[in-house]
């Protein structure tokens, strides 16, 4: 999940905004090591009720994923 976060995003700037390819994955490459440690801090609450999980969240994010899923049109092909 932190991974698609992060390089969704930045395919999009690339493909959109007609961003450098190789800095964009630069920049995704540099935030290796926060994600890791994200990953791990994660981990430790595997066995937290949902209401209990720390606040600081992206929850638009999965918003956005589940309408996304619902549309017939989409912005570029594969």
């Amino acid at each position: 999940a932190l991974h698609e976060a992060a390089a969704g995003p930045a395919t999009a700037a690339v493909r959109l905004l007609g961003l450098d390819p190789f800095s964009v994955h630069a920049v995704l490459a540099r935030l290796g090591p926060q994600l890791d440690q994200l990953a791990d801090e994660a981990t430790t609450h595997k066995d937290t009720a949902a209401w209990r999980l720390p606040a600081p969240s992206a929850p638009l994010l999965d918003i956005s994923a589940e309408v996304h899923a619902t549309w017939e049109v989409r912005l570029f092909a594969s």
